[in-house]
């Protein structure tokens, strides 16, 4: 397969069916799985992508239990969800006061994908009316349940057509686009059940960001983002983009409004063609993976952050007191930094001979 190879879906962006393969196999099972680079747009994708029932039908009953080992949330996770959404509260506000209104404490939030309801439960306490949208049975109920939230059971094109007279102030969507095989389609129903002066927060994974050679691509992402790429997909899904993140990030965050009424014939988009996903994917190799983990200490950061969480949850009874804790304090419970490997030598020492041992050579600052 090459660049002028036909696609057996085509893109749910621009429509092309031509596409270039990234890669050929699910990096979490090993089995085959195509994923190909849009000719014309840039946008990641697997091929086929499945169709809406069966994507449906995954994220209700399987999707949390495949990826996540688990049919509701530990309480650990509850803790990184809860900080996640308190940074991401915090991104918003600066932006909205660099050129944006700010949000009133009276405003109606909705978090599409809501997963177990940590973000909805820190615009609650905000003083919002707020409200999700979670298609996994499990996590729809416990934040239902145990966080006592309006978190509505679903998929979001079954669910949101029901909202028949509610405009929201503003819509989130963590991690949820790169899911979907409609991004457009759900970027205009979204537009159509925005406020006036509403806006979109939508963050995702940034595709092209240095990982593991097998770790990108796999099942449970149908839909890969640059920044380039996801700027597009807004566009021509009616949003103007008011407010992002670095483009290097690992994560893209992004703060759109309603684009203005184009008329009812509007001039289409011109999308411009990106091999950054394959270029990205080329520069994915073990031996460099390994000398940035090795030189970044990111792997002991990690591993310092989990032993952390399991520690911090322990003086917690209920993720209810566990979230009230983290929202009504904003010193209470933030992140240590992680130690840095340049503060002990000996592990330096012991890294630099496996770099060695690897090939990787003895030159790395630690």
């Amino acid at each position: 397969m090459n660049a002028n190879n036909i696609t057996r879906t085509p893109c749910p962006v621009c429509g092309s069916d031509q596409a270039e393969p990234i890669a050929h196999v699910d990096g979490k099972t090993g089995e085959p799985l195509l994923t190909v680079n849009c000719s014309s747009c840039g946008l990641g994708r697997i091929d086929p992508l499945p169709t809406q029932p069966e994507l449906e039908a995954w994220y209700t009953h399987r999707y949390r239990q495949d990826y996540k080992q688990a049919a509701s949330p530990a309480l650990r996770h509850v803790l990184r969800a809860g900080r996640h959404a308190r940074d991401r509260w915090a991104w918003l506000q600066t932006h909205f006061g660099q050129g944006s209104a700010q949000l009133p404490a009276s405003s109606v939030t909705l978090d599409v994908g809501a997963s177990s309801g940590e973000f909805v439960d820190l615009m609650r306490q905000r003083g919002m009316q707020a409200h999700g949208i979670e298609p996994h049975a499990g996590y729809a109920s416990f934040a239902r349940e145990t966080l006592d939230l309006s978190v509505e059971h679903g998929a979001l094109h079954r669910v949101l057509p029901g909202h028949a007279d509610q405009r929201y102030d503003l819509i989130s969507m963590f991690h949820v686009l790169e899911h979907l095989v409609d991004p457009v389609e759900t970027l205009r129903l979204l537009a159509q059940k925005t406020s006036p002066h509403g806006h979109l927060l939508i963050e995702v994974p940034n595709a092209t960001r240095f990982c593991a050679p097998s770790y990108m691509f796999f099942r449970a992402h149908t839909l890969y983002f640059t920044q380039t790429s996801l700027h597009q997909t807004l566009q021509v899904g009616g949003w103007d983009v008011v407010a992002h993140n670095p483009a290097d990030a690992d994560n893209l965050m992004v703060l759109a409004r309603p684009a203005p009424d184009r008329g009812a014939h509007p001039v289409p988009i011109q999308c411009q063609p990106d091999r950054a996903l394959i270029e990205a994917q080329n520069q994915r190799t073990w031996p460099a993976y390994l000398a940035d983990q090795l030189h970044s200490g990111r792997w002991l950061r990690k591993l310092q952050q989990r032993q952390e969480e399991k520690r911090t949850v322990r003086g917690f009874s209920s993720a209810r007191n566990l979230l009230d804790a983290l929202y009504q304090d904003n010193s209470l419970l933030t992140l240590p930094k992680g130690t840095s490997p340049r503060q002990q030598p000996h592990r330096a020492q012991t890294l630099a001979a496996l770099c060695a041992g690897l090939g990787l050579g003895t030159s790395l600052e630690f």
